[in-house]
């Protein structure tokens, strides 16, 4: 691609001599070879206006910044918002590849990763191709490639989209993802909205930011697009509303309500009803909990944009194979089962603790969790009386220091405990703490640690294992030894 073509896309006027080749795009100024574009973006912890020079140095083409006469040189770019320039150029550089597919993106604080899988897995099922872009890890061409954020760098995203044959895309839209307008250069065919509550306030500041971050998805929805919105919650309704008043827009609203396109009835342990005009089926629910009955009938009803009739995706669904570290359930030597599940926010800890409670039913009942260093320090004594409240001992632990201490995690964590009857055991090494709870939990138990998921762990632990599954497993060959 030429750079004059690009600058004109980007409405960029520029008297250029040369119309020069572009090889390739990046904000990163190491990553520059020559004939690169280099976008300088003023992020949290670095400001790349800072390494301009070493850009060009680097052999950079043209570099593109937010401050007016930063270098004095004819190939330098004055723009106002970087970021969204460098998404809208990569999209452009990359041929617009998400025109080739059909875009669903999906966002919400609870879900994402699970209606994504579930979508993918009807799609797939149906006989559409499908990549997956999310959480766990990014699926393309029916190859896995491993995830470092849910939603892609700008770059990296265009290129995946670029290289994707499949023919839809199901892509979880996370609110930093949003906030740092990676997906700008994309029109979404469809957009889901699961919930919003309570979750990365230290990044947004309030709820009402965190809300109006994530409504800007349904902002990139095409002409005539289709909107599919969660009913239940304040947040919920407020985007309904928001999004009925859009002659272009078609919006599929669903939930308990019977006023809703998708309704929701009688949810059991293994199924639950779904109502859809004249419609109505038994919904075999692949994950435990209301919670997914709702991202089961968000995939169901995508689904039905997709042109796949309720009916299908009901079978499709009995074929589902579950999720890495979402409600994962491992059964040890003794009949004590295991949870592990990636909730970390109040909403989703509630949620898995009332699945997991049900299933327990009157056997006793553990709970390890722990909390990331640098992180919203408000949600975390709400997380603990949740636990306190639905589990029989509860021993609080540490995801992610994130560059403090561990005394420092710990003492922070001991100042959000209530005060309370009962008090939680504290355990600052996690492979200790989950083999605390499995050795202390009577046969037929049931023990849910939480938090990290399929992650891998970042610290290093007594036991040398690198992720809870990991250390459940270890646990367990170390019982099976013994017997």
């Amino acid at each position: 691609m030429k750079l004059k073509a690009l600058l004109n896309h980007l409405h960029i006027s520029a008297k250029i001599e040369e119309d020069l080749m572009i090889t390739g795009i990046t904000s990163h100024s190491k990553k520059v070879k020559p004939g690169y574009l280099f976008f300088a973006i003023s992020g949290v912890q670095k400001d790349g206006h800072q390494y301009i020079q070493e850009a060009f140095q680097n052999g950079a083409l043209a570099v593109f910044g937010e401050y007016p006469n930063a270098q004095n040189n004819d190939l330098y770019f004055y723009a106002e918002d970087t970021k969204r320039l460098l998404s809208r150029a990569a999209s452009y550089y990359y041929g617009e590849p998400y025109k080739k597919h059909k875009m669903t993106g999906i966002t919400g604080t609870n879900g994402k990763t699970t209606t994504s899988f579930l979508l993918q897995h009807i799609l797939v099922s149906h006989g559409i191709t499908s990549s997956l872009f999310g959480t766990v890890h990014h699926y393309i061409n029916s190859s896995i490639i491993n995830s470092s954020h849910t939603t892609p760098d700008p770059v990296t995203l265009q290129k995946m989209l670029n290289e994707s044959q499949d023919e839809a895309v199901v892509m979880e839209v996370s609110s930093h993802g949003l906030e740092q307008k990676r997906i700008e250069g994309i029109t979404y065919d469809q957009a889901i909205f699961l919930n919003l509550t309570h979750d990365h306030l230290d990044y947004h500041g309030t709820m009402e930011s965190y809300f109006q971050c994530k409504a800007k998805l349904f902002t990139y929805i095409k002409p005539k697009g289709t909107a599919i919105i969660c009913s239940e919650g304040t947040y919920g309704k407020r985007l309904i509303t928001d999004l009925s008043s859009k002659n272009n827009l078609q919006v599929w609203t669903y939930g308990k309500r019977k006023t809703d396109h998708f309704y929701i009835e009688d949810v059991g342990k293994n199924f639950f009803n779904l109502v859809h005009e004249t419609l109505q089926v038994t919904v075999p629910l692949p994950l435990p909990g209301e919670y997914n009955a709702m991202n089961t009938t968000a995939a169901i009803a995508a689904a039905l944009d997709y042109g796949i009739p309720i009916k299908s995706s009901v079978a499709y669904l009995s074929s589902f194979h579950g999720i890495p570290g979402r409600f994962e359930e491992m059964m040890l030597f003794n009949g004590t089962e295991v949870i592990i599940d990636y909730a970390h926010t109040p909403d989703g800890v509630l949620q898995v603790l009332e699945a997991a409670r049900k299933k327990a039913e009157s056997r006793p009942f553990f709970h390890v969790f722990g909390f990331r260093g640098k992180r919203d320090l408000s949600k975390r004594t709400e997380m603990i009386s949740l636990s306190l409240e639905y589990s029989d001992h509860t021993i609080l632990t540490v995801d992610d220091l994130n560059g403090i201490t561990q005394e420092q995690l710990i003492e922070e964590t001991k100042e959000a405990i209530p005060v309370r009857a009962n008090s939680p055991t504290i355990i600052a090494d996690r492979t200790e703490a989950i083999f605390y709870a499995l050795k202390k939990a009577p046969p037929k138990s049931v023990v849910i640690i939480t938090g990290k998921g399929p992650e891998s762990y970042k610290e290093t632990y007594r036991y040398g294992t690198d992720s809870d599954l990991s250390t459940v497993e270890y646990f367990q060959s170390l019982n099976q030894a013994v017997l």
